[in-house]
């Protein structure tokens, strides 16, 4: 379940960011705070390696960073807000649906531990589902509290 993985001390509201490289740096920053092993350097390549096969902006506004990496050994995640926006370079998702904005306002970043592909697909197939619920971007943005986005998370998770 998502919400195993982002835990109110994974959310990051108020992204700085305005570009998705630095995006990446200020994302693996909540990251490693979660899990001091893992190696800043090596999850910045692992993320930009996997960003540079194929965009990670799955639908207008959302964006999921994802990437294996050497030095995770359990599969963790954050999730943050850029209230401005982030431009992110897409025009379209990886499915080819097409954006009338590249701006990206809700981030999940995801470093996966290598070798374990079903955990991996179990994962993202989690995070679509609740994706693609209407209502799920406007809920999150509209939370006011670090607990009410991981509360978003839970009730779409489950309500649903």
């Amino acid at each position: 379940m998502l919400s195993d993985l982002i835990k109110p001390e994974n959310i990051l509201m108020g992204l700085e960011s305005s570009e998705k490289d630095v995006l990446f740096a200020e994302m693996l920053e909540v990251l490693i705070a979660a899990r001091p092993e893992i190696n800043r350097d090596d999850a910045m390549e692992a993320l930009l390696t996997r960003e540079e096969k194929m965009n990670t902006c799955v639908m207008q506004g959302v964006a999921v960073p994802h990437a294996n990496c050497s030095s995770v050994s359990k599969t963790v995640a954050a999730l943050g807000i850029s209230y401005s926006g982030i431009d992110y370079g897409a025009t379209e998702s990886s499915y080819g649906k097409t954006f009338e904005e590249s701006l990206v306002h809700i981030v999940i970043m995801i470093l996966f531990e290598p070798g374990n592909s079903e955990n991996h697909l179990h994962v993202l197939t989690d995070c679509a589902r609740v994706l693609q619920i209407p209502s799920f971007y406007k809920a999150v943005l509209s939370a006011k509290t670090v607990q009410e986005v991981y509360d978003v998370i839970r009730e779409y998770e489950f309500g649903y």
